[in-house]
């Protein structure tokens, strides 16, 4: 993994026996070849904020998402940590282009940003929602 993929980077993956991923738009890159244990995912767990219903949690003062999987007796097997990114250039590109009047309804993959457009919409940058 090369520096400027970085700024690329949108989640990291760590996956109880699997080796660590990080995910880029277009590939993925292997972190290590060490396979994640469960000390690696408490260590992670122990360290954000407790995971809601929807098994989701944050990291406090960050526009991190970090996603759980959990086996049927509740224990983390695996975390998806997303890379947050404030973007107010998103919701500018649209501003005007659409009049909004009433709900908005963002579709598409994970990783293109319709939680940051929703979150520029929310503060008025596009224009008012």
């Amino acid at each position: 993994m090369l520096e400027d993929d970085l700024v690329n980077l949108l989640e990291v993956v760590l996956d109880l026996g699997r080796s660590p991923e990080a995910r880029f738009p277009g590939h993925e890159s292997i972190l290590s070849q060490h396979e994640v244990t469960q000390e690696d995912l408490d260590y992670v767990t122990s360290r954000i904020s407790l995971f809601g219903d929807d098994n989701r949690a944050g990291i406090a003062r960050t526009l991190h998402r970090i996603s759980a999987i959990k086996n049927r007796q509740g224990k983390v097997v695996g975390l998806t940590c997303r890379v947050g990114r404030r973007g107010l250039r998103h919701g500018q590109a649209y501003r005007g282009s659409y009049p909004i009047r009433g709900s908005v309804l963002l579709l598409g993959r994970p990783g293109i940003g319709k939680t940051t457009m929703y979150a520029g919409g929310s503060r008025g940058t596009f224009g008012g929602c």
